[in-house]
């Protein structure tokens, strides 16, 4: 059976005040992981992301009642992905990224990439686009990205995610676990939102989870 090694504990020592003369066998209390090996573990790589939100045309925008809709779109380049976890027996994954924009969860909010076979530094290229949002919609949303390996037999695995806004905590008021969005996720979605009609990009490191995601 297939399963995983479990951190039981580790000694650090100073190798310049040992001395390796006596041969006899010495015993020391296991500590506890050090803080550099857990963000070395955690570490899934990085995603390469433009964002963009597209105002309303004036002359599409015009209602048959003759009211102006004041709705727009988002578009988001996914332009690529590195040192991604490789997870298959041969060194590499089969990556491709998926999004949402929650808290829709359906059908018509799920898009994904293509699958680029056998690398862990995929270049997509690949563009979602969200229609009919508001700029003061977006502030309310949360744009979630995450990369999965395709496992044709299996479940796909999980490799990585992120969630783009504001980081309130709450949708209207309500508090989800979708907005939770912090550092440099915060920062792009906050440009994105003041500028609109021009693209803003970041290469942002993987979270190694996401609560309540989906492959």
């Amino acid at each position: 059976m297939f399963g995983r090694n479990d951190f039981l504990g580790e000694v650090m020592m100073a190798l310049e005040s040992k001395v390796f003369d006596d041969p006899s066998p010495h015993w020391y209390p296991l500590q506890e992981r050090t803080e550099q090996f857990d963000d070395l573990l955690s570490y899934k790589g990085d995603l390469i992301i433009g964002l963009k939100f597209v105002p309303p045309n004036v002359t599409s925008a015009i209602h048959k009642k003759g009211k102006r809709s004041s709705r727009g779109s988002l578009h988001v380049l996914v332009k690529g992905a590195k040192n991604l976890t490789a997870v298959k027996a041969n060194g590499t994954s089969d990556p491709f990224c998926k999004s949402y924009l929650l808290p829709d969860k359906g059908r018509s909010s799920k898009q994904k990439t293509p699958v680029l076979r056998r690398t862990c530094s995929p270049i997509w290229n690949y563009t979602f686009i969200y229609e009919d949002v508001s700029l003061q919609e977006l502030s309310e949303r949360s744009l979630e990205l995450t990369v999965w390996d395709r496992d044709r037999l299996s479940s796909n695995e999980f490799l990585g995610g992120l969630r783009f806004n504001l980081g309130s905590g709450k949708h209207y008021g309500k508090v989800v676990e979708w907005m939770d969005a912090t550092g440099e996720e915060i920062t792009l979605w906050k440009r994105m939102l003041e500028r609109p009609g021009l693209w803003v990009e970041g290469c942002l490191t993987l979270r190694s989870s996401l609560e309540h995601q989906n492959s």
